[in-house]
């Protein structure tokens, strides 16, 4: 009796049976987020930062003895953008222990414009009034703006708070044609170059396409706003 004691306890101290392989979390966190940063640095401009937050706590234990090989790969074709998820394999021994999702919250960072005090509606966007600043822009909707000289000619479409990132939902060209003005009709057809008296339907800035209305026959047309205030119309 007291051999095969010997026996049973032997083999339940053996290192055979109680082989373990663990991976710690950090393990998983760093995998994730080199994968990451490999998918989004090439789509990125030079000027922007990524941010990767691995949303995965916990180590992993597995009955089996060997080195580990953690595999991720995407779930889709979807930017990898804000909160996304990926595929993470666990691999021993050739043999894959886990398969399991994960969420890693990506964020990009870029020095922008942004406004550095109040702006009110109709302001001129002087470059007194703007700044470059880093901001967080993975949810921003619509254009923002890295060059502050690319606002010149702008004025606020509605009001900014100090620290605003600006976008083309903000501004609009100020306008150098007014609703009710009196304009010059211009159109051209070859080398004929041919002008009437109208009026302005609706403001606009310089490239703006306004409706306009001619003087002598009462019609109705759209045209682009020049430099010098005239409308191009076509014929």
């Amino acid at each position: 009796m007291k051999s095969l004691f010997t026996v049973i306890l032997a083999l339940w101290m053996s290192p055979a049976v109680w082989a373990e392989t663990t991976i710690n979390a950090r393990e998983v966190q760093k995998a994730v987020e080199q994968f990451v940063l490999a998918q989004v640095e090439s789509e990125l401009p030079e000027d922007a930062r990524p941010v990767v937050d691995v949303r995965w706590q916990g180590d992993l234990a597995f009955a089996v003895d060997g080195a580990p090989q953690i595999r991720v790969r995407r779930t889709s074709s979807r930017p990898l953008r804000g909160p996304s998820v990926v595929r993470v394999g666990i691999d021993v021994g050739g043999q894959t222990q886990r398969s399991m999702s994960v969420t890693a919250d990506v964020r990009i960072w870029r020095p922008v414009v942004v406004a550095s005090h109040m702006i009110k509606r109709g302001e001129e966007m002087a470059l007194v009034g703007c700044e470059l600043a880093e901001r967080d822009v993975t949810q921003v909707r619509g254009a923002y703006y890295s060059d502050i000289q690319a606002l010149e000619g702008m004025q606020a479409r509605r009001t900014l708070s100090m620290g605003d990132i600006i976008t083309d939902g903000h501004i609009e060209k100020i306008p150098i044609v007014r609703r009710g003005d009196a304009i010059r009709l211009v159109a051209r057809a070859g080398r004929m170059n041919m002008s009437a008296a109208g009026e302005a339907m609706q403001d606009g800035g310089v490239g703006d396409r306004i409706r306009v209305k001619n003087s002598d026959s009462g019609k109705v047309v759209y045209g682009h706003i020049l430099e010098d205030g005239a409308i191009q119309v076509g014929l």
